[in-house]
């Protein structure tokens, strides 16, 4: 849940000017410096020497001499160095000021350099974004299967890995399909017939969709699996006892901080894993129909551009000839031959599609207000209706009646806790949900008391309701 210091926290934990370096004529300079102390950390099993990477951007930037600008002299000092090795120390410690790197003194006065979390987890990111990463499928929908059917299928560490696993596949599945949306718009604006097929071709087959996805819809379709996830699911939920030793458990292992907290994390992965799973054909779905328009679309551009695309310009300039000719032998008009069809030739228009790319414009329909007609209800209708309404109305919990039901929960004590309660109805159970409801309400003649978070355990275990009282707002005459 987003609350209104989940900003502050975020910023509490990335510099002010951390993506300051990506602004400026520079920005593509401090990327690829930023990559290359990247690469070479990831390779790394321990810190990285300044004098290491000190050299490595100075074969950068004397290999790419000339290509950047120069950069701003540095305001303290009186007399910047301008040599190369100078401008590589200017960057590392532009990007060490920004909070990229994190440089450290050991005792032999040597400086070793690393990288700080939230570098790090950035540079991932942007890492997989400039390589144009693809999620591999093969194996997601198998391990979500193996984990939730195999020996340890009732533990809450395989329904994690469960959970992470349905996570990856959905967010791998989105991706895909506003990158077939992406390929598709770059492909309206390739014009040659050779750049036409060299994006079917090397791009879009080999770096969106690949073996991976075919094999997502053939050897490893989703129905091969989903009737034994779901049915594991269902397991789940209706084995409460185990759900509970699994939350215990949890909390035992620090994964949580109690019970309460740890049974609602593990019905939040069972109900993502079991929704994802029976709506996942929509979204495959959607890809295909994307994947069809592609499809379509680079086949009416090729064929366009091969008829139409060449010598469009000088079919066009001898039409014309032939037809000033004509005008002048046989006058303006007169019919000229059909052989003008050879010259010009008109793409057929075919009929529209709803399903395509580009859809025609449509005129907005001039709005005509038209007098509403009110139906008379008979009136049995209406007497039924209205006896509806009075009973919803009658039936209806306010505020009023939890304070007289709380006064009669209270009678001479100030406090009360919730689990002294009578909880054995579907009523009573309704009216505590409105308790803590309108707890927090002017009007309520009362309040809850005690600390969040805590919960108390009924009728060994198989109630939970949490630790709070509920507490006058006013004390009874007399009362301390």
């Amino acid at each position: 849940m987003i609350t209104p210091d989940s900003s502050s926290q975020l910023f509490a934990h990335i510099p002010e000017n951390l993506f300051s370096v990506f602004t400026g004529p520079l920005k593509e300079l401090h990327a690829d410096l930023l990559f290359l102390v990247y690469d070479l950390y990831r390779r790394s099993i321990y810190t990285l020497p300044k004098e290491t990477i000190i050299d490595l951007f100075c074969e950068y930037l004397e290999s790419s001499s000339g290509e950047w600008p120069a950069e701003d002299d540095d305001p303290g000092e009186d007399e910047p160095d301008r040599s190369l090795r100078g401008r590589a120390n200017l960057l590392f410690r532009k990007l060490n000021e920004s909070g990229w790197v994190d440089q450290e003194q050991h005792p032999d006065y040597s400086y070793r350099v690393a990288m700080p979390d939230h570098a790090l987890a950035l540079l991932d990111t942007l890492d997989r974004i400039r390589r144009g990463y693809r999620m591999e499928y093969r194996g997601r929908i198998l391990s979500v299967y193996q984990n939730l059917t195999g020996a340890e299928g009732f533990s809450y560490v395989a329904l994690q890995q469960a959970h992470e696993a349905t996570a990856g596949l959905i967010d791998g599945l989105k991706s895909l399909s506003h990158s077939i949306k992406k390929y598709t718009g770059e492909l309206l604006a390739v014009k040659e017939p050779r750049d036409i097929l060299s994006h079917i071709f090397d791009q879009y087959f080999s770096e969106v969709l690949g073996e991976q996805y075919y094999r997502l819809k053939t050897s490893e379709h989703i129905s091969k699996y989903r009737t034994g996830i779901i049915a594991r699911v269902k397991e789940w939920q209706s084995n409460r006892p185990a759900i509970t030793g699994q939350a215990r458990l949890m909390v035992e292992e620090r994964q949580a901080l109690e019970n309460l907290p740890a049974e609602n994390l593990i019905y939040e992965w069972l109900e993502y894993i079991e929704e994802s799973f029976s709506s996942m054909d929509e979204l495959i779905a959607e890809i295909d129909r994307r994947n069809v328009q592609y499809a379509r679309a680079a086949v009416e551009k090729l064929r366009f551009q091969l008829r139409h695309g060449k010598g469009s310009e000088q079919s066009l300039r001898r039409a014309l000839r032939y037809l000033s000719r004509e005008a002048r032998r046989k006058g303006e008009r007169e019919a000229v031959a059909a052989d003008i069809g050879r010259l010009v030739r008109l793409f057929p228009q075919r009929s529209i599609d709803e399903l395509s790319i580009k859809t025609p414009p449509r005129r907005r329909k001039e709005h005509i207000p038209r007098p509403l007609r009110i139906p008379e209800l008979p009136g049995e209708i209406r007497r039924a209706r209205l006896e509806h309404f009075r009973k919803r109305v009658r039936e209806e919990v306010g505020i009023k009646e939890i304070n007289r039901y709380v006064e009669e929960l209270l009678a001479d004590r100030d406090t009360l806790p919730l689990s002294e309660l009578p909880l054995y109805g579907k009523e009573q159970w309704i009216r505590l949900v409105y308790i803590i409801l309108y707890s927090r309400s002017r009007r309520a003649s009362y309040l809850l008391a005690g600390e969040r978070g805590k919960s108390v355990a009924l009728r060994k275990g198989s109630i939970i309701v949490p630790a709070l009282f509920l507490q006058r707002k006013e004390p009874r005459n007399g009362s301390v």
